[in-house]
């Protein structure tokens, strides 16, 4: 914003009144003072560096991944704590922790959540009752260790590579982590399984399937669909791979009512998800293994280690695209598109692309390696951000 003032006889009141306004806007364009953007509440978890889930929600609580103490080799047992997200005050600690040292809770790995029971695994399964902090259930077997869970009400999955990666399995359970196989690939010298994300879509599983070729020639991505009520799957489809991509899904695909987006090796690739045929592909400079993919009206925004796109959803154009670096999953709020980038918080507006917010960590400024975590959720009826640093738990309001 620029004024241009000819009348030199303005005086100095008025010009300072302008600056005023200047400063106050402060929430709508990029702050110069970058600590000027105060959190609602913060918890100094006084453990040293520690890394932390994506805040979960639930009710009136937040719950993050702590440490029980502070040791300097970061070899302390991983725990959580519950927090009520409207001032930060600690309702309860976890009874247990991980026994495993630098066995931690993992923010790249999904939960389930079921009759107040937290679904959750580090390297051993956990139910977690998620109204006091005690423990249901737990599998203590590192055989499982590590991955992520989803579920459908008491069903939940869960999905495993051999450590000789001899086999690539999808596991089920009834809630209580006695494990059966659902089904499994075995690999072999010229063929090469991956399955890295499980996806619920209402009543059924969708498993995603790489088969890569040893010798880099086309792969293939397998789709299966598994009907949960049923117990048996009902659909399975074949899409080819150029070589470039027939490796990894760098994040957690986005499921719409039509259509699966799936990032694989820093190309986006859409997919109509009732016969799996390609409906569209794009390119983007560099992969978004880090804050992943998001989907929110009719765009989709994708955030690599050096630009932030929004492509239209429907046809894969890209509507804008800015500098950025990768860090936390991205939210969208009120027409905001917010994630940490490894320093900072940042707030992106989504129609235009233009820089809101970017804040550092408030514990930067006693400890310059405390920056923020790559985890953030949003409490979208609140209107508020939760986040961490390396060393406390801070709740944000949003901008809108």
């Amino acid at each position: 914003m620029k004024f241009f003032l000819e009348n030199n006889s303005i005086s100095i009141t008025i010009a300072f009144v302008y600056m005023s306004l200047i400063s106050s806007c402060n929430l709508f364009q990029k702050p110069e003072n970058k600590l000027s953007y105060p959190p609602v509440w913060k918890y100094n978890f006084s453990v040293g560096y520690f890394s932390s889930i994506n805040p979960i929600l639930y009710e009136d609580k937040v719950i993050y991944s702590g440490l029980d103490e502070k040791k300097n080799d970061f070899s302390a047992n991983s725990t959580l704590e519950a927090f009520d997200k409207k001032n930060g005050r600690l309702i309860w600690k976890w009874a247990d922790n991980i026994p495993e040292s630098f066995d931690k809770f993992k923010h790249t790995d999904t939960w389930h959540i079921h009759a107040d029971l937290l679904y959750i695994s580090s390297g051993w399964e956990y139910a977690i009752n998620i109204m006091n902090g005690t423990t249901r259930f737990s599998h203590n077997s590192q055989f499982f260790g590590g991955k992520s869970i989803v579920g459908y009400e008491e069903v939940i999955f869960t999905r495993f590579t051999f450590e000789d990666y001899s086999r690539e399995t999808v596991y089920f359970s009834k809630s209580d982590f006695n494990w059966n196989e659902l089904i499994a690939f075995n690999n072999n010298d010229s063929i090469r399984y991956y399955i890295d994300h499980l996806i619920i879509d209402g009543v059924d599983l969708l498993i995603p399937v790489l088969r890569g070729r040893q010798n880099f020639e086309p792969g293939e991505l397998i789709f299966l669909k598994y009907n949960i009520f049923k117990k048996q799957f009902t659909a399975q489809d074949t899409i080819i791979l150029d070589k470039e991509r027939n490796r990894f899904i760098d994040a957690p695909p986005v499921l719409t009512e039509n259509s699966l987006y799936l990032s694989l090796n820093g190309t986006v690739v859409c997919v109509n998800k009732n016969n799996f045929t390609i409906i569209w592909q794009r390119e983007t400079n560099g992969n978004s293994s880090r804050s992943g993919i998001m989907y929110a009206d009719n765009k989709l925004y994708v955030n690599t280690e050096f630009q932030l796109y929004a492509l239209d959803a429907e046809t894969g154009n890209i509507l804008w695209q800015i500098d950025s670096s990768a860090g936390s999953r991205m939210q969208e709020h009120k027409g905001v598109v917010y994630y940490t980038d490894g320093i900072s918080l940042r707030g992106v507006d989504a129609v235009s692309g233009e820089v809101l917010l970017e804040v550092e960590a408030p514990s930067r400024a006693t400890d310059d390696g405390a920056f923020f975590q790559p985890v953030l959720t949003i409490d979208h009826e609140n209107d508020r951000i939760y986040t961490a640093s390396y060393t406390h738990a801070y709740c944000y309001p949003t901008l809108r």
